[in-house]
């Protein structure tokens, strides 16, 4: 049972372990002698060690010299996106004027694909890390990065979470302040609306194990010494009482393809988040706190992450303990668990699109915690254990006090000859 209280929160720390590990890797160590003509001459021998080692001269010059660092970042994206670079069929040795089998013609695509990718994605780092060179405030950095991720929204056009947004965007009129952020409302309630069957038995199944709590308690201090004794009355405590101790799970597993599916919604939508704004987000404050406040909802924003993280610990706070002796611990996983993912976004610097839809997540979650589980458990009867060990439902009595019949007392047999009583007779009233 313990083990199964700690399943959610082992699946999110590997998730957020393997996302930060791949995100502290920097790049390749690249070839020596780690220059701009060693990695030019490398494009006709090895194109994908071309691209290693124009990552790795930028790592190597980022603090040095960042206009070398910058300008590495730069010759990676051009080369990358060149459909004549590294999307070219002369990097796969095929021979011109050949005509391509059906393998080859998807695997130069996924090339090219794979190309604008890495493109854009040291694009968006001389952006954000490298705003201040020449290299980025240049006419020709502009041009690249907007050929680059018009190409990219291009071919992401055709694809089915593209689609869903851009319809609901497209139903408000594309308006900055309003079309941008209501369609990721709209999506969060469309979710909740189509996972609420199923969250409603784990809410129902949160509630018993919250009445569990007492019992469970009262087993593991009189079984404290013996684990496997524990563990066993533990499972028939669950199973007289028709409890299901993984049901609890199932939101963790249901919530990991929906983080997977909004993660690639923004991503191919992120081009256009561009044009969106939300509350603070694009208004004057982002030109005079760059670096904290977001130009607009495809940019990084802190307080949007901040009141992100506060509504976590609110949704945390509402979901019952269903294990008193982890109490604590699980206290401390979820306070972890918000660090993690706080730390991640800073590094990350990830579109504030994706924490607003997360936070109106955690908003509507919370809602839903606070009438289906915090309410009936404090209406709802409680378990109650008694010295022996037993659990009775206990309801609360409301309004009125609670009392303690008085013994009847016995009547004694007559010793006598029985009386009967008769009735006496009313006076009859005198006439006047």
């Amino acid at each position: 049972m313990r083990f199964a209280a700690r399943i959610p929160a082992i699946i999110l720390l590997v998730v957020l372990s393997a996302v930060l590990l791949s995100g502290c890797n920097r790049g390749p160590a690249g070839v020596p002698p780690l220059t701009l003509d060693h990695a030019k001459a490398l494009q006709a021998l090895d194109p994908d060690s071309a691209l290693n080692e124009y990552q790795a001269v930028s790592d190597h010059y980022s603090n040095s010299n960042r206009e070398l660092a910058a300008t590495a970042l730069f010759d990676l994206a051009q080369y990358a996106s060149d459909p004549n670079g590294y999307g070219s069929g002369a990097t796969m040795h095929l021979e011109p004027g050949v005509p391509l089998t059906s393998g080859a013609r998807k695997e130069l695509a996924d090339r090219r694909a794979n190309g604008l990718q890495q493109a854009e994605q040291a694009l968006t780092n001389l952006q954000q890390h490298y705003g201040d060179t020449n290299v980025v405030k240049s006419p020709q950095f502009t041009a690249l990065f907007n050929q680059v991720n018009d190409r990219i929204d291009q071919e992401n056009s055709h694809l089915f979470t593209y689609k869903l947004i851009d319809a609901l965007v497209a139903m408000t009129g594309r308006k900055p302040a309003f079309s941008y952020w209501f369609a990721l409302f709209a999506i969060a309630v469309l979710i909740k609306v189509i996972t609420f069957p199923t969250m409603l038995k784990t809410y129902k199944s949160q509630r018993e194990m919250q009445k569990m709590a007492p019992i469970i308690k009262a087993i593991q201090a009189k079984y404290k010494d013996d684990p496997q004794e524990q563990m066993k009355k533990v499972q028939e405590a669950y199973k007289e009482h028709g409890v299901n101790m993984f049901a609890t799970c199932l939101p963790s597993l249901i919530q990991l393809p929906i983080f997977w599916f909004m993660i690639d919604l923004i991503r191919v939508y992120q081009l256009h988040f561009t044009h969106g704004t939300f509350l603070w987000i694009g208004s004057s404050l982002a030109k005079q706190y760059p670096a904290y406040i977001g130009a607009n909802l495809g940019s990084f924003d802190m307080p949007i992450l901040v009141l992100y993280a506060l509504s976590m610990m609110v949704t945390m706070k509402l979901t019952p303990v269903s294990d008193p002796a982890m109490a604590q611990q699980q206290k401390t996983m979820s306070y972890m668990m918000t660090f993690f993912i706080m730390y991640y976004f800073i590094v990350s610097r990830w579109a504030s699109a994706f924490l607003v839809y997360y936070l109106i997540q955690n908003i509507l979650s919370a809602v839903q915690q606070y009438y289906f589980i915090y309410l009936p458990s404090r209406n709802n009867p409680a378990v109650t254990v008694s010295s022996g060990g037993a659990a009775a439902l206990a309801r609360p009595v409301t309004g009125t006090a609670t009392t303690t019949p008085r013994p009847q007392k016995t009547a004694k047999a007559p010793t006598g000859p029985s009386v009967v009583d008769v009735p006496r007779p009313r006076p009859k009233k005198k006439k006047r």
